[in-house]
């Protein structure tokens, strides 16, 4: 540790940390010492270089070891240049052998001491073998005149078992019906198993595959250790790096950020825990559907979710019950004309030979096609050696093929930029014409019937950047005959064609660029770039009005942005972001044409005007590709752009669309104005959706059975086969072998005959159709389907808003068109959630399945962490020490209720005192409050008031009263909390309901309680109770200060006051206008100037004071809320006091 490294300490120092990670792990002695053995096998696992003799000695060694000591045997194993390393980048390296480190410590650690965790979990295994006896979550319709609720929950897709992030979401919709069923409703919360797509396939063939070519079970080759990254050279530029102006790339999707690191599919089926002697058998992917569904509903129901499993199902036609329903529910979309067969771009698998949806995307989920107008910049004889080269015996024109967003701009080209280093295809096109550009842009056109053959674009060779450097263009609408190729270190060959029209009139990148060309002789002289080629003067075409720019600046917008923004050079990569977008939304806005034949024309339709022009004229073609980079699950690789002839829903269709866009906005509900927001925007530009695909499992298309119905597209309206599911599942999520029991409904009676029947117009009378079921079963079908349709509620992640939810309203607006009050009626969608505010992820070992977590903290903990984990878009966090504290403070609170029980007889009885009101009036108001934040769906406001708030209110009642707590408000305590806390701790109170149920005068189960009926607060008391706080700690705190001082008796004198001064009133009303109006209350800023313009504060001193005032009200709001900005007491002070 005192080697000659580099910043040696600050590396130690670092790593040292990551490494102490460890230790906690590691079960200790009553020294906190731990075993040497497990510090072994760390050791081996970190590197097969340490020294064997070493390990060897400590394995054989029956010793302990304190921290500092693991620390330093562990430093010994890490490899010399790792610790020469960067202090950060010797951290990280220690941290990413840390998911396989754990597994070992947990194998080898002894169990930890669980008593109290064991104690919840014998609660709530008793809790749930009681529910499950009494068919408490199998609500009946047959007589039930009560008010209903149906919610639902995506059905998670079965590549696996369930995790962390599918608890957060799946338990706000759990909290909701548990909540509901309090308010004297009938609930039905069902849940259901996805299969459908390319995924399971896709890994079943993966698993095929590499047992036939490393046996089974398989042989893999070892893999050699990745040597650690050499620290780059300062101030080394990338010579490239995303869109011209550096714009920030999109962040991967869901499925890439939990995906393991594991390279080979068996180790991934290892890594889920799967025995190795089964993983065999799921390279049929049939056997995925059978072996996790039942896994995840283990875990569901070790979870205490309220789920009627009657009527859970898997989708694909391995279940032909849901098969029929699927083809029912296209034929009739088809009947209603929304499914048409079309030649549309799509992003497309090329491996896979079919579109890419969201579900099948590792990468670039909500990524639609981009469209392009690719300019054809014709470049003229002689060409350059390498080119003619390229081309070989092929005739026909070479153009430099730009692909632009802005084909209204091309009347100002001055030149065209090249990626020196870039590798440039040569590709010879369907028309005759010869292009020069990207291969990743040359595959995408082959796909789009430009080029060649899907997958095989006519390649006739390839260039360097370098080989078309000052090359003579010919380039459509410019002013210029002639204008020359100029290089451009900062372009992407992995977006567009590689190839950059320049127009420095109206892009401030290429103003920077073109200025820096000009002003940079070594520059040029490098690459063979004379003076005349950069001799153009700009061109001004479109007029930008704006703000500031004279009317000459508003005719050259890029120039003037520059110049106001204080760009130097097209290094200013931030600063050209913002011009950039500043420029591009006033002319797309507010912008005119000067020149061409749009002239005088607004820019938005200017730009169809020239784009159809030019494609007509032969200047131009359309192309397309992804928007962002998309990567498939299956096969690991990067989608495209094709153009494809098959079955689309027409998403976007002008009555289709009003009416899901009415309902939206004057119906649904999504607690979040954000939320409706993206609603909104993701009916805008939805359109055609591929329905259909050609491999993978699902459904086939009833009419043309080539076809399946890909997996966004059978996942509409399923919520309508969950009312009636229960009726021919049997109990069996494929629907079991109903052809061995005749008296069972057959999958081939369910003919869209019947589900017409079931599903029929509402308000219409209907005949029965004929069929082999009876005729009562299929009215019982029709009458559960009437009683809990529509949908009330539907909890989601965020992500699905731009696909499945806004498809779902799409769906039951063509299937129910005549019934709007049968389409869903509130969607509820959550951001992400984070394990101790870090993202989930497999690859860095932060990561909790459902299963790990229930068995690592029990049901109601890890509920009740879930719920304070956070609501509402924004993403939240799971904190393993809230779950783990949460287990003491429901076994102490248990305690304490078993000492109320014995001790009841010897409570306090008789009127009520003022604390004794106060403490009845709080929880009067935390009852209230709860009810609120569940109905808004804001659970951790629920159990801040419920669990919190109670807890607080009964400490500070018993701390306070004299003589005791009263006997009534004891029992009202239990009963309270056992009741309104149920939705989130359903075990733990199902318990206490039970046990005190004597002492509280009640009986049955929680479940069937009712939420309680408790009196409005009194305004007044809890002014009352609020003052009494406030004042008791601060004659506590004064008195405290005072004895410090004084000896012996020391002496208190209270002043009260009728009014507040009118300075103090001032500030209160300014804060209460504010936050009337706004929703908050006035910044420091804001409210300084008010203060100001007032005349009340007449010195700088006044103003001190007023500020610190505000101050303290601002803390007080935060805490208290609109209560703290009261002026008037409501209670006489003194008579109180």
């Amino acid at each position: 540790r005192r080697g000659p490294q580099r910043g040696s300490g600050k590396v130690h120092g670092k790593m040292d940390k990551a490494l102490e990670e460890y230790f906690e792990i590691w079960d200790k002695d009553d020294k906190g010492r731990i075993d040497l053995k497990q510090v072994a096998k760390v050791v081996k696992k970190m590197t097969k270089s340490a020294d064997k003799s070493v390990l060897a000695a400590a394995e054989g060694k029956d010793s302990k070891v304190s921290k500092s000591e693991m620390v330093s045997l562990m430093m010994a194993s890490v490899p010399a240049e790792v610790k020469a390393m960067k202090p950060e980048d010797s951290a990280k390296w220690v941290r990413a052998h840390t998911a396989e480190v754990q597994k070992i410590l947990k194998a080898s650690a002894a169990p930890p001491k669980r008593g109290r965790r064991d104690k919840l979990v014998g609660i709530e295994k008793k809790v749930q073998h009681a529910w499950e006896e009494k068919k408490k979550n199998e609500p009946s319709v047959e007589e039930s005149k009560k008010e209903k609720f149906f919610c639902t929950f995506p059905y998670p897709y079965m590549n696996g078992k369930l995790h962390l992030g599918h608890a957060f979401t799946l338990c706000k919709a759990e909290y909701a019906a548990r909540f509901q069923r309090l308010m004297g409703k009938e609930v039905l919360f069902p849940f259901g198993f996805h299969c459908t797509g390319m995924p399971i396939a896709a890994c079943a063939e993966k698993l095929q595959k590499e047992m036939q070519v490393f046996g089974n079970p398989p042989v893999f080759p070892k893999e050699e250790e990745p040597e650690p990254k050499k620290e780059t050279e300062r101030g080394a530029k990338k010579e490239t790096g995303g869109k011209k102006g550096g714009k920030k790339k999109k962040g991967k999707g869901k499925a890439a950020k939990k995906k393991s690191k594991k390279k080979y599919q068996w180790q991934i089926m290892e890594e889920m825990g799967v025995p190795k002697e089964e993983i065999h058998k799921f390279a049929d992917a049939r056997y995925w559907l059978s072996y996790f569904p039942p896994i995840a509903i283990d875990d569901l129901k070790r979870l205490g979710v309220m789920v009627d499993w009657r009527r859970s199902f898997i989708t694909t036609d391995a279940n032909p019950f849901y098969d029929a329903f699927v083809r029912w529910q296209f034929n009739t979309l088809r009947a209603a004309e929304k499914v048409e067969l079309a030649k549309r771009v799509c992003v497309f698998s090329p491996s896979n030979g079919q579109p890419c949806a969201d579900h099948d995307r590792a990468e670039g989920e909500g990524v639609g096609p981009q469209e392009y107008t690719l300019i054809k910049i014709k470049v003229l004889e002689p060409l350059p050696e390498a080119l003619t080269k390229a081309c070989g015996e092929e005739k026909g024109g070479v153009f430099l093929a730009a692909a632009t967003l802005r084909p209204e701009t091309m009347y100002g080209q001055t030149n065209c930029w090249i990626l020196p280093s870039g590798e440039y295809s040569v590709v010879k096109m369907n028309n005759g014409d010869i292009f020069v550009v990207s291969a990743r842009a040359a595959l995408n056109m082959s796909f789009q019937e430009l080029s060649g053959e899907p997958n095989k674009p006519k390649i006739l060779g390839s260039v360097k950047g370098t080989d078309l450097m000052g090359l003579a263009l010919q380039a459509p609408l410019c002013k210029y005959e002639k204008v020359y190729t100029m290089p451009l270190l900062t372009i992407s060959m992995g977006k567009g064609t590689g190839v950059v029209t320049s127009v420095p009139s109206d892009a401030p990148a290429d103003y920077a660029a073109w200025m820096d060309m000009k002003k940079d002789a070594k520059m040029r002289k490098k690459y063979g770039i004379t003076e005349e080629m950069v001799k153009f003067d700009i061109v001004p075409i479109i007029n930008t009005p704006l703000e500031g720019a004279s009317a000459e600046e508003q005719k050259l917008p890029a120039p003037y942005l520059c110049k106001k923004l204080k760009i130097k050079s097209q290094n200013a990569v931030d600063k050209l972001e913002n011009a950039k977008k500043e420029c591009y939304k006033i002319s797309n806005a507010k912008g005119t044409m000067l020149v061409g034949e749009a002239r005088g024309m607004n820019v938005t339709e200017a730009k169809e005007k020239i784009k159809k022009m030019m494609i007509k004229e032969g200047q131009a073609v359309t192309y397309h590709e992804p928007q962002e980079k998309v990567v498939a699950r299956a096969g690991n690789e990067e989608c495209v752009c094709a153009l494809t002839e098959q079955w689309f829903l027409k998403y976007g269709e002008k009555k289709w669309q009003d009416a899901v866009a009415k309902h939206i906005d004057t119906t649904l509900e999504c607690y979040n104005n954000k939320a409706k927001d993206k609603f909104s925007f993701t009916i805008g530009w939805l359109k055609q959706w591929a329905c259909s695909r050609t491999a993978g499992l699902g459904t086939k298309l009833p009419w043309d059975k080539e076809f399946l119905i890909e997996s966004l597209s059978d996942s509409t309206i399923y919520m309508a086969y969950y009312t009636i599911a229960h009726f021919f599942q049997g109990g069996s999520l494929d629907g079991g072998n109903p052809g061995e029991d005749t008296s069972r409904i057959q999958p081939e009676d369910l003919t869209d005959d019947v589900f017409n029947f079931i599903f029929a117009d509402p308000k219409k009378p209907v005949g029965i159709p004929e069929s082999k079921i009876p005729k009562g079963t299929l009215e019982k079908m029709r009458k559960e389907f009437l009683y809990w349709y529509p949908m009330d509620l539907r909890v989601s992640g965020k992500d699905l808003i731009q696909n499945h939810l806004t498809m779902s309203l799409y769906n039951h607006a063509a299937i129910w068109s005549k019934n709007p009050e049968m389409w869903p009626r509130s969607f509820y969608t959550n951001g992400h959630v984070q394990l101790d505010n870090q993202k989930m992820s497999k690859s860095t070992g932060n990561f909790l399945t459902l299963e790990d977590a229930v068995e690592m903290f029990g049901s109601d903990a890890c509920r009740f962490a879930l719920a304070e984990a956070g609501d509402g878009l924004e993403d939240s966090n799971f904190s393993k020490d809230t779950a783990d504290k949460t287990i003491l403070k429901l076994t102490t609170l248990d305690e304490w209720v078993d000492e109320q029980i014995a001790a009841i007889e010897s409570l306090r009885e008789g009127e009520f005192n003022i604390f004794d009101k106060t403490f009845d009036n709080e929880m009067n108001t935390i009852v209230g409050e709860a009810c609120k934040a569940y109905k808004e769906m804001r659970f951790r406001d629920a159990v801040v008031n419920v669990f919190h708030g109670m807890l607080t209110a009964r400490d500070w009642y018993r701390e306070y009263v004299v003589g005791g707590m009263h006997r009534d408000l004891v029992k009202k305590f239990i009963k309270v909390i056992s009741v309104t806390l149920a939705p989130i701790c359903p075990h733990f109170c199902e318990n206490i309901y039970a046990k005190a149920s004597k002492v509280i005068g009640v009986s049955g189960m929680v479940v069937d309680a009712k939420w309680p009926d408790l009196p409005k607060t009194d305004k007044v008391l809890s002014a009352q109770t609020d003052y009494i706080r406030t004042l008791s700690s601060s004659i506590r705190s004064t008195l405290s200060k005072q004895k410090k001082k004084a000896e012996g008796k020391t002496t208190l004198k209270l002043t009260i006051s009728k009014d507040l001064p009118v300075w103090k009133t001032f500030i209160l009303k300014t804060f209460k206008e504010s936050h009337d109006a706004k929703g908050e209350l006035l910044d420091n800023k804001s409210l300084s100037t008010k203060m100001k313009e007032s005349g009340l504060f007449k010195n700088k001193k006044m103003m001190k004071n007023a500020m610190s005032y505000a101050a303290m009200l601002q803390a007080d709001f935060r805490t208290r809320g609109i209560k703290a900005l009261q002026t008037e007491v409501l209670f006489d002070e003194a008579q109180l006091v």
